[in-house]
């Protein structure tokens, strides 16, 4: 196999359980998931140098049943880390812009990834750097055509009500949930009522933590608009 995944990171190393609250970039995930968030899978992937293992431009939420992630774009969110530089011939992941608007059951664009095209989004990473998106819009990675092997952490949030995968759970919870926020992140409950529906980072003790959490988001947010949507005027 080209690929394969590493399951239940969370239990190998600390460094994988800082990962899911990562300051630079978690508030950008409470902005866009809401104070119920939840850790829904953790896993490490390789690709070996082969074409790709993925269908060509795929949503990972197709088979999701009683919504449409298309109308409900804060239903789930995808991040990607990378430990090292790839190249442009790396099996970089690709995107359709704006089809994560599309409704379920969507026909695939039949569009050829192994040629350029304007209606495509190559994302060519650096070391450290973190790809957020929406799993419902039309992805994939391409053919890996160098000598190296590609590298990648990839945690998808959810809401608390959601089945979460074992891999999102640390199998000593003692060592990784020490805050309420990695409680509620690992799926633990909190309060008397034990509701899913109920559960949130907001409450009297930490409204002042969550503010600013969401806060940093926002300028976040702001900062990614400014980079990468906005073009600077010309003179």
């Amino acid at each position: 196999m080209p690929s394969f995944n590493i399951p239940r990171i969370l239990d190998e190393d600390d460094v994988f359980v800082d990962l899911v609250d990562l300051p630079a970039v978690f508030p950008l995930l409470v902005e866009i998931l809401g104070y119920d968030i939840q850790l829904i899978i953790a896993h490490a992937r390789l690709f070996r140098p082969a074409s790709t293992f993925v269908p060509p431009w795929h949503s990972d939420l197709d088979g999701v049943g009683g919504i449409d992630p298309g109308q409900n774009p804060r239903f789930m969110a995808k991040i990607h880390f990378y430990p090292e530089d790839l190249t442009p011939e790396q099996g970089c992941l690709a995107f359709i812009p704006g089809s994560h608007r599309y409704s379920i059951g969507t026909p695939r664009p039949r569009i050829n990834y192994r040629q350029d095209s304007p209606l495509i989004k190559k994302i060519v990473p650096k070391a450290g750097d973190a790809v957020l998106f929406n799993p419902h819009i039309f992805h994939m990675c391409l053919d890996n055509l160098s000598a190296h092997v590609r590298k990648s952490l990839i945690y998808t949030y959810g809401h608390f009500w959601m089945k979460n995968y074992p891999s999102a759970v640390p199998t000593h919870m003692e060592r990784a949930a020490t805050t309420h926020q990695r409680k509620q992140l690992f799926g633990l409950r909190s309060g008397p009522t034990g509701d899913h529906f109920g559960q949130s980072l907001l409450n009297q003790s930490m409204t002042k933590e969550v503010d600013g959490l969401l806060e940093s988001g926002r300028k976040l947010l702001s900062k990614a608009k400014q980079l990468y949507f906005i073009k600077p005027p010309t003179e």
